[in-house]
């Protein structure tokens, strides 16, 4: 479905390969490729969201880039926005952004510029500026500032070793993966 950028495409059901519009919404259906200034999805998916703002309700989505994100119950592969908001429910892979506040929700891999809110949530890596916790666990957080209730499980001098081994091992995967193309 193509719609030229003023128009609106709005209770598409079932399934649309392309849908390009002013103002996109999606109800109990899917697409291949959503473009528009602001898109809702509505216990619907979509491979590919582009958009300026964009509205999750029960929905899924491979890739999502949006200046801003709200998101509930969502299950998303890849985000990058301005501004995630997501949760309860929502199961992000990865998100870039300049700001994310997650509730509720499970992420694995979080990289926000600014900052990270987490409450109630989990993620696996979360690094950014300013990161805040309220009953929430993360395993590996990258920050300048962390604020909350917050366990420290490895101390310096145990996170340096680990990192040296690490590269050290990577170092040496990367010299024998050289030396067999040759």
């Amino acid at each position: 479905m193509e719609t030229s950028p003023d128009s609106q495409a709005s209770g598409v059901a079932g399934g649309a390969r392309d849908v390009h519009a002013g103002s996109v919404t999606i109800t109990r259906g899917g697409a291949r490729e959503v473009h528009a200034d602001t898109v809702t999805l509505k216990q619907a998916g979509a491979q590919h969201v582009e958009a300026q703002v964009a509205s999750l309700k029960q929905a899924a989505a491979l890739r999502i880039n949006a200046q801003q994100i709200d998101a509930a119950a969502l299950t998303a592969g890849l985000i990058r926005a301005g501004t995630v908001t997501a949760g309860p429910s929502a199961t992000i892979g990865g998100s870039l952004s300049d700001s994310a506040r997650l509730e509720e929700s499970v992420a694995t891999v979080i990289v926000a510029r600014h900052d990270a809110h987490l409450d109630q949530s989990a993620a696996g890596v979360l690094v950014a500026n300013t990161i805040t916790l309220t009953d929430s666990t993360v395993a590996l957080a990258v920050a300048e500032t962390v604020n909350g209730n917050v366990r420290v499980q490895a101390k310096p001098a145990v996170a340096a070793a680990f990192g040296a081994a690490f590269g050290a091992a990577l170092g040496v995967a990367l010299l024998i993966g050289r030396r067999g193309k040759k």
